[in-house]
């Protein structure tokens, strides 16, 4: 197994091993489980195999079978450690099946709920729509199940009411530049929407649509969807006047006692970042399955973001300054609520103006000769020319995360005057709370309600960005760093202060892994160089944690139905010029047979267009490039076009190498142009690096190679998509044959008959 300079021993059970050989028998002998798992869970896992074998058309996997015991035995707490399994199953495993058949028992009989997250919609409806309908039906277990999704997927009754027109006290709240006759509208609706909002308030009305925005029959504008849903910071919960009918609290109420739920990662990580237990059940009570696993760490940072903009919110500070007047208008009926209300008005006069004043202070110094502005004029100049800028171009990245003490102390100014700004806010909303909770008809009073609360959300991660950009830097030198940086909006105008974690590895250790009650990791890729180091190191696991971690052999016979070739490419990879010009060279030479379904994969959006504009006919006719219309568009098109008999070629970049599926002849032949290594120029990547390398490490190694060896191997998967797929992977850079990371790289691949030229053309 290669390893990683710098790499700990990561213990992982392999389907090789003789502990695998002894689960070859039987499917019925298969889920034999050790003393420690309840004797009624083994026999429903062991029944329910049982069941879905004898299922006609159901074929038995040596290593989902696996799956199923190992999965088994570490959420029924077995092994010593956290109950935690990381497994890796290539494509063909059955990785549904693999973790729905122990974990809905084990969930069951542990009477904790089953949380399923996933990173796309696609495996969201499959497992909604398909597999966990399938096993109720063939595998005789008794379960039930939900989708659940965020406020921002339901209607906000409220806000369509508002929007509609229909909402006489609306007038008196417009916060927008809105039609009156339309409704009050924060943005200008664009030719349609007006018309499609009043549809939707009748359906709502006449009770035709539940207010999933999922199922209403038409596509909606980003800016739209904004506009008719709403966050928790402005949600107005019980004293909303829908509540009862309330779409999100609907779907809430109705998950409440299932035994399966399924939701995303980004859902599960905000729950648990507002302490777990709000939206879903609470990690004590949950044992969690992250599908396409993978992505679990970049949600986690992601979630981990503070950041707020300087000048572009002034103007709600300024709808702020008028909210306790028309609040104590709307409490006309409860004085004394009123008069406290009218004494916070005066207070926010004067802090207010306080905070704005910090804000332009923070402005002008970083207007004042630093970086930041002379990368934002550099990036806006590249704008008006075309060209899409490096994200480098548009930061101002502070080197360790470390402000200068100038800065910090102005940060610091912000911070107190927007907490200040903030604990009126939060009084406030308090006190309309109260006047809501005794009038919970007054329309009025529950616009100025909600928004005040979305201000005072808005307020809080204002404070908790500058708070975090204030900070003094980190003593301990053998943590991750806090990445600080400045974004710039538009040409220079405005300014967006944000700070991350740059690791994931202690945020989910605090707020999932030590509180779950189990929780099992899967991806068809998910190790890195054929090991879990890097993953571990991301997501906060490891040996030390007792964390288990499985790779699943592939079932598909790639030594005899699948080729990797090797090309003896003259031109080196990193010379864009000439590298691109071979790669046209090859193409129009024979390299894309036009009667086929191709795939091919660019490392850079410059390289995949400029090899679209050079190549000729026959293929440039049947190009279907990423950027050009929708995924999903592009996809369609090229199965009609192979189910006609016709020959396709889909060029993309690197989100095509994951969540494409093309079985049979709609992807014979997947050509990787360049080893797709990333450059750390996003300010977090970029700040781990130089921490890396400040210790003595190389982030080369330990961040790039693993990495692209990652985004390879998902590459390569694009090919066989069944057992009865063939077909060739070509890669275009002779790193992987020629350097010694490549090597490694090339051992982490699939067991592929592979054919490496020798230079020279042939």
């Amino acid at each position: 197994m290669s390893s990683t300079p710098g790499a700990t021993d990561i213990p992982a059970i392999s389907t090789s091993t003789a502990e695998t050989q002894a689960m070859e028998g039987p499917a019925t002998d298969v889920v034999t489980l050790e003393a420690g798992l309840q004797e009624v869970t083994k026999r429903h896992i062991r029944e329910a195999l049982e069941r879905i074998t004898a299922t006609p058309g159901f074929k038995s996997r040596r290593t989902q079978r696996l799956m199923i015991a190992e999965i088994a035995k570490t959420l029924c707490g077995e092994y010593r450690g956290e109950r935690v399994l990381c497994v890796e199953g290539p494509t063909g495993t059955g990785k549904g099946l693999g973790y729905l058949l122990p974990g809905i028992p084990v969930a069951q009989a542990r009477e904790k709920t089953l949380v399923i997250a996933t990173a796309t919609v696609a495996l969201q409806e499959q497992l909604v729509g398909k597999d966990l309908t399938d096993l109720q039906t063939h595998a005789g277990l008794d379960f039930t199940f939900a989708l659940a999704k965020g406020r921002r997927r339901y209607v906000c009754d409220r806000n369509l009411e508002r929007l509609a027109g229909v909402d006489k006290d609306q007038t008196d709240f417009d916060f927008g530049d809105g039609d009156e006759a339309q409704g009050t509208w924060t943005i200008k609706p664009a030719d349609g929407e007006v018309a499609e909002v009043q549809a939707m308030w009748q359906a709502r009305e006449a009770g035709t649509w539940c207010g999933d925005l999922d199922e209403w029959p038409n596509p909606l504008g980003g800016e739209l969807r904004e506009e008719i849903t709403t966050d928790k910071a402005a949600c107005t919960g019980v004293n909303c006047p829908w509540r009862a009918r309330c779409a999100f609290f609907a779907a809430r109420k109705a998950r409440e006692s299932k035994d399966v739920i399924v939701a995303n990662h980004a859902l599960v990580m905000a729950d648990l970042m507002l302490g777990g237990g709000l939206v879903l059940p609470a990690p004590e009570k949950s044992i969690y399955v992250f599908d396409e696993g993978h992505h679990l760490p970049d949600v986690a940072v992601e979630q981990g973001i503070a950041h707020t903009r300087l000048i572009g919110l002034r103007s709600w500070l300024a709808d702020l300054a008028k909210l306790p007047a028309k609040a104590a208008t709307a409490l006309a009926g409860h004085s004394e609520i009123a008069e406290a209300v009218e004494t916070l008005g005066s207070e926010f006069a004067g802090e207010i103006p306080c905070l704005i004043e910090r804000l332009n202070d923070l402005h002008r110094a970083l207007q004042g000769g630093h970086p930041a502005m002379r990368a934002c004029e550099t990036s806006a100049r590249r704008r008006r020319c075309g060209d899409k800028p490096r994200e480098a171009d548009a930061n101002w990245r502070f080197p360790f995360g470390r402000v200068s003490e100038d800065l910090r102390a102005l940060f610091e100014e912000a911070r107190a005057a927007s907490g200040a700004v903030n604990a009126l806010t939060i009084k406030l909303a308090e006190r309309i709370r109260k006047g809501a909770e005794s009038d919970p008809d007054n329309r009025r009073l529950g616009t100025v309600q909600a928004s005040v609360q979305w201000i005072a959300g808005r307020l809080d991660a204002m404070e908790t960005a500058f708070a975090r950009l204030a900070e003094a830097p980190l003593e301990n030198p053998s943590a991750p760093p806090v990445a600080r940086w400045i974004a710039c909006i538009g040409s220079g105008s405005d300014f967006q202060c944000c700070a991350s974690p740059t690791s994931a590895a202690k945020l989910l250790r605090t707020v999932l892994w030590e509180r779950c009650d189990g929780a099992v990791v899967t991806s068809a890729t998910l190790a890195a160089l054929g090991r879990f180091d890097r993953f571990f190191e991301q997501a906060g696991l490891g040996p030390r944690h007792g964390t288990r971690a499985l790779r699943l052999d592939s079932p598909f016979d790639y030594a005899n139905r699948a080729e990797l070739v090797i090309p003896a490419m003259r031109a080196n990879a990193k010379h864009h010029e000439a590298h691109t010009a071979e790669i046209v060279e090859r193409i129009d030479e024979g390299l894309i047979d036009p009667a086929t379904g191709t795939l091919v994969l660019f490392a850079s959006y410059r390289q995949m267009r400029a090899v679209a504009e050079m190549v000729g006919p026959p293929i440039a006719e049947r190009i279907l490039m990423q950027g050009t219309a929708p995924r999903h568009e592009l996809l369609e098109c090229h199965r009609e076009r192979i189910a006609a008999g016709e020959g396709s070629v889909l060029f993309g970049v690197a989100s095509f190498s994951e969540g494409v599926d093309l079985p049979g002849r709609q992807c014979t032949h997947v050509i990787v142009a360049k080893l797709p290594f990333s450059v750390p120029d996003s300010p977090v990547e970029a700040t781990r690096a130089e921490w890396l390398e400040a210790r003595g490490r190389n982030p080369f190694m330990e961040m790039s190679v693993p990495d692209a060896s990652f985004r390879l191997v998902q590459a390569a998967g694009r090919l066989l998509r069944t057992e009865s797929d063939s077909g060739r992977v070509s890669v275009l850079d002779r790193r992987l044959a020629e350097r010694p990371y490549g090597q490694a790289m090339l051992a982490a691949l699939p067991p592929f008959c592979r054919r490496i030229e020798t230079r020279g053309r042939t």
